[in-house]
């Protein structure tokens, strides 16, 4: 069993830690660093994406639904507290402003969000 008090650079583990900058971690979310299991929302590069599609079902409190310019794409399957970031989400959206978060694979639950003006770092909009 591996040593709980190690904590191991792994490109995850490096990602995360540098796409949230001054946040202190606890013990449970350093595990889940370590093990992969929560990971950063844009895994590939530390700029913000832009969000290019909400979708909502039954009204505009039931968040289902965000797609983020690098074409990924999170549900209520992927992450189960998506609807609690609707409104700073939506404000995103509608103002061009790039986000991060991440992502506990294990809980499906979103929290650190990070939410960055857009610097034209999106591809300009009509």
């Amino acid at each position: 069993m591996a040593d709980q008090n190690v904590f191991t650079a792994t490109p995850v583990a490096i990602n995360v830690i540098a796409g949230n900058p001054g946040l202190s971690f606890n013990q449970a979310q350093l595990r889940a660093i370590n093990a992969g299991t929560l990971v950063l929302s844009n895994p590939f590069n530390f700029q913000p994406n832009c969000i290019t599609h909400l979708r909502y079902q039954e009204n505009d409190k039931d968040l289902q639904q965000i797609t983020l310019d690098n074409g990924t794409v999170y549900t209520n399957a992927d992450i189960t507290n998506l609807n609690d970031f609707r409104e700073r989400l939506q404000e995103a959206a509608n103002f061009g402003h790039g986000v991060t978060f991440c992502v506990d694979k294990d809980k499906k639950r979103m929290f650190m969000l990070n939410i960055f003006p857009c610097k034209c770092q999106c591809k300009n909009r009509d």
